[in-house]
Parts: structure tokens; C-alpha cells; sequence
């Protein structure tokens, strides 16, 4: 599968202050041992599945903290899971409410899907927010955002050369959405400036004051989208 291919191009592409040179190697090694029994459904339960899995998670958060600075002390869980509902998240472990995971939803049914929803949750692993049913105003706008950035910059680079399949995920399928109006202001920002603009206030999520926002990103964005940025962002 050309999965793998992208995988091994990117793996190779994570600095060594995210990884060590063996660990890189293994990676590697784990990514092209996962061909001799891969199968085309991810949620098949194959060794080479797994594998496949658990290297994407592994080769996503490399890279957005490459590209966004290295996360926090979090506990995460590295182990990929498929879950019931329609959507991808994190989700706390059940025996720890302070270990996430990412936890891919139904609307997931290719390799290409797991990549892209994988590099979405990749972003939120970062520092991740325990979010409650209707408990909103925790997470910033430009918390999600970013991580539909991350996922369309990365799926436009490596999956779409070979791939016109378009998430079911993805926000561009719903212009309407708050993760579209995120999207669009978030992707005028350049990712070295996302970078210090986590670095100044710690987290994507916590990123409320517009004029601290706006000293940083003034080149690239109006008003109205920096008021976008910093709203609360209402979960479905």
C-alpha cells in the first residue's frame, strides 16, 4: 500500500529531540514489517494492522511536535483504538482519567482516514483537554484550528498525490462549521508563528486574549479572525 511508503518518508523527517536514532530505526522497521499481513479494512485484526496503527500515531505526533514544540507530560496512550461513535477524539483511559487515547470513530474506513484523523488528534495530544458533554468554553477556537491544518497540510502533501478521497472528517465538507471558520484563519498563520504562539501562552487551547494574539499575528489576520481564534469552541 502506498500508506506505508508516506509513513516511512515521514518518520524519517522526525527531529531526535522527538525520538531517538534507534527508536527512529525501529520505527521504521516496524512501518515495512507491517506489509506481510496488511490488510485494505483497518479495523481488521492483523498483526501487520497493528503495527501500521500504532506507527501512524507514532509518526503524526513526531511530527506536529516537530512542526509546534513538544508536548506536555500528559500520559498518552500509543495504541490507536476504534471505537462506536461516528466521530475521531481523545478519550480518557477508563482505568486513568489522566492517560489519553485516540480513539477513531466510524466514519473511518481507510488507511487514508486513519491517517488524516490520526494527524488531527495528533495535534490535540499536544496537551490534551478533558472535554465533558456540555461543558463548553474550555478549549479555544484555534485549539481545532491548528488541528485542521495539521491534518489538511499533511493529507494535501502525502495522501493527495495519490489519493482524491476527501475525509468524511474533513471540515471542507462543511463550510458552515466552527472547525471550517478556525480552519480558514488558523492556515493564514504560518506554523513557525503557531509554534511561538504556543510557546507564549502554553497551549492552543488556552489562547483567549486578543491582543496578545493579535501582537503575533497582526501580519496575517483581521480583527474578526482573531476574534474567530480566541472564542470558546462549542462541541457538537
Amino acid at each position: 500500500m502506498a500508506i506505508e511508503s508516506v509513513l516511512v518518508e515521514l518518520a524519517s523527517q522526525i527531529g531526535y529531540d522527538q525520538i531517538t536514532k534507534e527508536q527512529k530505526a525501529t520505527l521504521i522497521s516496524q512501518i515495512r514489517s507491517s506489509a506481510s499481513d496488511l490488510t485494505s479494512n483497518p479495523r481488521d485484526h492483523t498483526n501487520g494492522n497493528t503495527l501500521l496503527l500504532n506507527a501512524t500515531m507514532a509518526v503524526a505526533l513526531g511530527i506536529a511536535q516537530n512542526r509546534y514544540g513538544i508536548g506536555d507530560d500528559a500520559g498518552l496512550y500509543l495504541h490507536p483504538l476504534f471505537g462506536d461513535k461516528p466521530h475521531s477524539q481523545l478519550m480518557p483511559l477508563e482505568r486513568d482519567n489522566r492517560e489519553f487515547a485516540i480513539v477513531l470513530g466510524m466514519c473511518v474506513r481507510s488507511w487514508e482516514d486513519v491517517f488524516y484523523d490520526i494527524c488531527h488528534e495528533s495535534l490535540h495530544l499536544l496537551n490534551p483537554v478533558l472535554i465533558v458533554k456540555g461543558d463548553g468554553g474550555k478549549v479555544s477556537a484555534l485549539e481545532e484550528g491548528v488541528a485542521v491544518k495539521f491534518a489538511e497540510d499533511m493529507y494535501d502533501t502525502h495522501i493527495r498525490t495519490y489519493c482524491d478521497h476527501i475525509p468524511l472528517t474533513s471540515p471542507i465538507n462543511d463550510p458552515s462549521s466552527q472547525y471550517f471558520r478556525a480552519y480558514c484563519a488558523a492556515k493564514k498563520i504560518p506554523d513557525a508563528l503557531l509554534k511561538e504562539v504556543r510557546r507564549i501562552f502554553g497551549r492552543f487551547s488556552d489562547v483567549n486574549d486578543s491582543e496578545k494574539l493579535r501582537y503575533i499575528v497582526t501580519d496575517y489576520l483581521d480583527d474578526e479572525e482573531i476574534r474567530t481564534l480566541i472564542e470558546p469552541f462549542r462541541y457538537p
